[in-house]
């Protein structure tokens, strides 16, 4: 069934088209061969050393992880981040990496 659908469409594409070697190249080139941008080479400018200098650059201006980032986002934009440090330093003094200490 399937040979014989393909075979319809091919017959009716060759009697509507005119073009014969048209569409026999473009059979070949597009199921075949594939198509041409797949064939195509590209070269990229590629630097082994390009990670390990981001990551120290991050780190040097975010802390390990992003800590500083988070904690600057924390204190808002809006002109009161002096303040809102103070309050969270405050609420965080007796805890050890936000946890509170053990006091049975």
């Amino acid at each position: 069934m399937k040979i014989r659908l393909f075979e319809i469409v091919c017959i009716l594409s060759l009697a509507t088209a005119g073009n014969c070697i048209g569409i026999i190249k473009d059979l070949l080139q597009f199921n075949v061969a594939g198509i041409p941008i797949v064939h195509k080479t590209y070269d990229f400018p590629f630097d082994p050393d390009a990670g390990p200098r981001k990551s120290r650059d991050y780190q040097e201006a975010n802390g390990r992880f992003g800590a500083k980032a988070i904690e600057r986002l924390g204190l808002g934009e809006d002109g009161r981040e002096v303040e809102r440090l103070a309050e969270q330093r405050q609420r965080d003094e007796g805890q050890l990496g936000g946890v509170r200490e053990f006091t049975p």
